[in-house]
């Protein structure tokens, strides 16, 4: 099941329709578990995998994935060639990701590239890692043409993250 948790108010329309968008890409259940308040002294940009460890009350079972959806401003993060900015952030392997929506109007106006972002991010917590191929979401999304592709995988990402779902505890 993938549990979606948003950490500010968004229209129920779009996150209904976030939901069937990763039902319809990861063959699992998806629903959306409630909104959360952003533990206390944090402040904007948040820092994604602070937030992660420190959100409480997520009810879930033990191969859930729980996908944080904000509006906020995500801390960039430090990697190898500088500070790159963070539309999202997923423990790797685990069960928590988080993405923004910060930047963009709305969820409805902006809803192809934050699905994308939804998809690679919960992808990552199944394992998957970036593939080559720009028409999937598992795509880098610092590339150009990561916003203006559509919230699909290609055949590999696609069988390698049903496999891995297979594998799952429950």
């Amino acid at each position: 099941m993938i549990r979606v948790v948003t950490l500010d108010s968004f229209d129920e329309k779009q996150i209904a329709k976030l939901c069937q968008t990763l039902y319809t890409a990861f063959g699992v259940g998806s629903e959306h578990s409630g909104q959360k308040e952003v533990p206390e002294g944090m402040s904007e940009p948040l820092d994604a995998e602070k937030l992660l460890t420190e959100m409480k009350g997520i009810r879930a079972y033990e191969d859930d994935k729980v996908l944080f959806i904000t509006s906020r401003k995500l801390k960039e993060r430090e990697l190898a060639g500088g500070k790159g900015p963070t539309p999202g952030f997923a423990q790797y392997n685990k069960s928590r990701a988080i993405i923004s929506t910060h930047g963009f109007k709305d969820l409805e106006a902006s809803f192809k590239p934050v699905a994308r972002n939804a998809l690679q991010q919960i992808g990552h917590l199944w394992g998957l890692h970036h593939c080559l191929d720009p028409r999937c979401s598992m795509y880098p999304p610092w590339t150009p043409s990561f916003s203006s592709g559509e919230p699909t995988f290609c055949t590999f990402c696609r069988d390698k993250s049903e496999q891995k779902l297979r594998l799952a505890k429950s």
